[in-house]
């Protein structure tokens, strides 16, 4: 299985790329939406994992909306927001804008293991 990680922080990026490769058997982690576009042209991942806040000019819940918007294999995938925010309101605003699901930063195996076994039923590997 395969995973996407758009993050403009290498630190965090770094920490989901760990944290992913206990579960998943590719981990691809890209730092704009420009990169994160021309990743998913290329290969289609099972999961998605989208920092929130992507530099100063974009945000994970309009790259989500976007790719909900294509025609495209992408457009079915789950994708998780990946936010420090504790804001509920901004939890449920990602989800109507078509996010699968919310994890707060940290991101950890603890944290995002349930949600594999919730949205990708079945299909993701069980913890090393």
């Amino acid at each position: 299985m395969k995973v996407l990680i758009l993050d403009d922080s290498r630190t965090d990026a770094y920490l989901a790329t760990q944290v992913a490769n206990e579960f998943f058997d590719e981990v691809r982690a890209v730092g704009t939406p420009k990169e994160f576009q021309e990743a998913l042209a290329t290969s289609v991942p099972d999961l998605i994992l989208m920092d929130i806040h992507i530099g100063d000019l974009h945000n994970g819940i309009a790259e989500v909306d976007q790719v909900r918007r294509q025609d495209s294999e992408a457009s079915i995938v789950p994708m998780f927001i990946v936010t420090a925010s504790k804001d509920e309101k901004l939890h449920a605003f990602a989800l109507e804008s078509g996010a699968t699901a919310v994890i707060t930063k940290p991101i950890t195996a603890d944290a995002l293991e349930p949600l594999l076994q919730r949205h990708l039923r079945g299909l993701y590997r069980p913890r090393k």
